[in-house]
C-alpha cells in the first residue's frame, strides 16, 4: 500500500476511535450533570452536611467543565482527521498513481515514436530500420494489454485510463501483424496514424483531466 493509503486509514480509524470516545464523554457528562441536578435538590439543616454537599457539589462541577473539555477536543480531533482522511482518498481519486503515471509517460513517447517510424516510411532511405524500430514499439505498445486503470481513481478518470490502454494495445497489436510490404503501403500508414491520433486524442484528455504537466512529458521522451 502507499503512503496516502496508510494516511487515509491511519486517520479514519482515528476518527472512528475519537467518535465512540465522544459517546462515552456524553454518556458521562449526562451522568454528571445528573448528579449535580441530584445534589442541588438535596435541602438540609445541617451546617456539616450543607459544606459536605457544597464540597462534593464543586467538585462533581469541575468534573463536567473537565469532561465538556473533553469532548471539544474530541470532535475537534474528530473533524482534523475526517477532512484528513477524506482528503487523502479525494487526492488518490483525483490524482494518478505512481503506476499509471508511469504509463502515461511511457505512452506518450511511444506514440510520439511510433508515429515518427511510420513518417519515415514514407521517405525512401533507411525504411528498412524504420521497419525494425516499428516492430519493437510495436511490441512495447502491445504490453499496455497487461495495465488497468487504478479502481481508486474516480469513473471518469478509470474510463478514460481504460480506454487510452485499450486504444494503445490494439495499435501495437495491429502493428506487430502487419508485413514490411503492407507497411509500405501508403493507405495503410494513415490507417495507423488515424488509430495513433485517437489514441493521442485519449491521451490529452487524461492530461487535461489530472492537470498533468505536458512540457515535462515532452522534456521526457
Amino acid at each position: 500500500m502507499s503512503l496516502l493509503d496508510w494516511v487515509f486509514i491511519g486517520t479514519l480509524s482515528s476518527a472512528i476511535l475519537f467518535a465512540l470516545f465522544s459517546l462515552f464523554s456524553i454518556f458521562f457528562l449526562f451522568s454528571t450533570g445528573k448528579k449535580i441536578q441530584q445534589l442541588t435538590r438535596i435541602k438540609t439543616k445541617n451546617t456539616r452536611k450543607r459544606k459536605k454537599i457544597r464540597r462534593t457539589l464543586k467538585k462533581v462541577k469541575g468534573k463536567r467543565k473537565k469532561q465538556r473539555w473533553g469532548l471539544v477536543i474530541c470532535v475537534v480531533l474528530i473533524g482534523i482527521l475526517s477532512s484528513t482522511a477524506f482528503y487523502a482518498r479525494y487526492y488518490q481519486a483525483t490524482n494518478l498513481g505512481e503506476r499509471d503515471s508511469e504509463g502515461i509517460v511511457q505512452g506518450y513517447y511511444l506514440l510520439n515514436e511510433t508515429k515518427d517510424q511510420i513518417d519515415a516510411l514514407s521517405e525512401s532511405h533507411n525504411s528498412e530500420k524504420s521497419e525494425n524500430n516499428l516492430r519493437e514499439l510495436a511490441a512495447k505498445l502491445s504490453s499496455f494489454g497487461m495495465r488497468g486503470a487504478d479502481g481508486r481513481l474516480t469513473e471518469e478518470g478509470q474510463r478514460l485510463l481504460t480506454r487510452y490502454y485499450n486504444q494503445v494495445k490494439e495499435l501495437g497489436l495491429n502493428l506487430n501483424n502487419q508485413s514490411a510490404e503492407m507497411l509500405s503501403n501508403q493507405e495503410i500508414r494513415e490507417t495507423y496514424l488515424n488509430d495513433l491520433q485517437k489514441a493521442q486524442k485519449t491521451q490529452s484528455k487524461i492530461i487535461t483531466y489530472f492537470k498533468i504537466n505536458e512540457s515535462a512529458l515532452k522534456q521526457k521522451k
